[in-house]
């Protein structure tokens, strides 16, 4: 099976729900796992948002979502990859656009990402 994020099973995104279906654990040790990393290096925080991002969603009957990770063209401050992740996330923009602004101030990695996704993501048609 391949790793994507639950429906059924989540707590918040359902990333660990979705990585203990694929891996075969119970979803329990996935979240301590994510949880104790956090409290050791707070690295897993950026990795779980990145799987958010990345993973696609699955039910249990195996059906995807058919979407693509795009730049929105109408709702856009900058160069529309909040509204993008925000659409591919099902949540509000300013949410994800907070979110940039805290990876920003807490050390820089905000604006390389953004750039990054930037330049990675396609624009919508």
């Amino acid at each position: 099976m391949q790793l994507h994020r639950s429906i059924q099973n989540k707590v918040f995104a359902g990333v660990c729900g979705g990585l203990a279906e694929s891996l075969g654990f119970e979803a329990i040790y996935i979240r301590l796992i994510f949880l104790l990393l956090l409290l050791n290096t707070g690295n897993s925080l950026v990795v779980y948002i990145v799987l958010w991002i990345v993973l696609p969603q699955m039910d249990y009957s195996g059906q995807q979502p058919a979407y693509r990770l795009l730049r929105l063209r109408g709702d856009k401050m900058i160069g529309g990859v909040c509204s993008g992740l925000a659409v591919a996330m099902n949540t509000d923009p300013a949410i994800v656009r907070l979110a940039f602004v805290g990876l920003t101030l807490l050390g820089g990695g905000g604006i390389v990402i953004y750039l990054l996704l930037w330049i990675v993501m396609p624009l919508e048609p």
